[in-house]
């Protein structure tokens, strides 16, 4: 890397952990100043996003605050090159999934790993275990051997290694979810009445409660244990309802609904969100399922026609602020659409029809512009 690409990590690193207790309200005058550098760094060092701040007329002299930084499509991942860095050195390339063709997938390179890892365990640990170091984790979901150009993949192998423990495993062979060893597994940590993190996409729980049912399988977990939903109905061929998929599990596992928790990420994105929900259980305060931003992730709720902010319990795009992107784009606008209150932020769904030709204006008149 670059010196100013280890300067930019090495800040960003110390702003996750100083900040790691803050909300991101709380944050504002650091993020904003940190984000005016990782912008100016993007815009010497990625052509695609300098293409797009002069675009829109922005730039370091013209930008003064981070509301104002010009939003990458969230396409563009599919078209572009989107790096500060070369490729050829990067330390990792996720792909999105639902094409076999590589070249219509999300490409997000990484150029080194330390930022992402630092934004995943920071974040995990707060959210997701906020009141114990390790637990047993039993992944629905492929880890990295299987899937290794998957953000999710790499996510789920890292909470493995870094928070799981001795027993922790992976059910996953042969390109399939192993039902007999979930269940197994489930049947032991039962027996010893040993807490366990479940830990899948949405459509992993849809199939594992289809079998559970079909071979009259329940759990009765014990006390601690959570049930993490790390989204991912997008792109499926059948809409489940979150309120009856949650409703089931809590029946199939005996556990609560404030023992659920949903994650936002995706593979243009390098840090996550998460319902605030074991946060507000463990603080003993009232318990509200909106999703948190960290403190180094800012959210804006925009018009899907003007792309300008909307009220609070409005609907709108979401705007992605994410300073762990520094080396690719700082600010994204994606293509789902969300709801803000003084609580959090709640995914409503993914823009169609109308809204999403309206929300793709600017990145059709950006992408049309790009040479080749």
């Amino acid at each position: 890397m670059t010196e100013d690409a280890q300067k930019i990590q090495k800040d960003i690193l110390n702003f996750i952990y100083k900040y790691k207790n803050h909300t991101t309200d709380q944050t504002d005058d650091a993020f904003n100043e940190l984000a005016m550098r990782v912008f100016e760094y993007q815009f010497q060092n990625n052509l695609p996003y300098k293409q797009l701040a002069k675009l829109r007329h922005k730039n370091r002299l013209t930008v003064k605050k981070w509301p104002d930084l010009p939003l990458m499509p969230i396409q563009a991942y599919k078209e572009l090159t989107l790096s500060t860095e070369d490729i050829n050195q990067a330390a990792d390339v996720f792909y999105s999934s639902g094409t076999t063709n590589v070249n219509h997938k999300s490409k997000h390179y990484i150029s080194n790993l330390a930022v992402w890892e630092a934004s995943m365990q920071v974040g995990f640990k707060q959210h997701v275990l906020p009141n114990t170091d390790k637990i047993r984790i039993i992944s629905l979901f492929p880890g990295m051997k299987d899937n290794p150009n998957s953000s999710l993949s790499r996510y789920v192998s890292t909470a493995i290694r870094k928070f799981g423990t001795e027993n922790s495993q992976i059910c996953w062979e042969n390109n399939q979810l192993n039902y007999d060893q979930v269940v197994e597994a489930l049947n032991d940590a039962v027996a010893k009445q040993e807490a366990v993190l479940l830990i899948g996409a949405s459509f992993s729980y849809v199939h594992l409660l289809s079998h559970l049912d079909k071979q009259g399988h329940s759990f009765k977990l014990a006390k601690g244990s959570v049930l993490f939903d790390t989204g991912g109905f997008k792109g499926k061929s059948k809409e489940v309802d979150m309120n009856e998929l949650y409703a089931e599990l809590s029946q199939y596992f005996n556990v609560s609904r404030s023992q659920i928790i949903n994650m936002y990420g995706m593979t243009e994105i390098s840090s996550q969100c998460y319902d605030r929900n074991l946060v507000d259980a463990v603080e003993k305060h009232t318990v509200y399922f909106d999703k948190l931003a960290p403190a180094w992730v800012k959210i804006q709720v925009l018009d899907t026609e003007t792309l300008q902010p909307v009220k609070l319990g409005q609907r709108g795009v979401l705007a992605y602020y994410d300073l762990a992107n520094w080396d690719s784009c700082i600010a994204i606008l994606t293509e789902d659409i969300v709801v803000a209150s003084e609580h959090g932020f709640k995914i409503i769904g993914r823009a169609k029809g109308a809204v999403a030709k309206g929300c793709s204006i600017s990145a059709d008149e950006f992408l049309q512009r790009q040479p080749g």
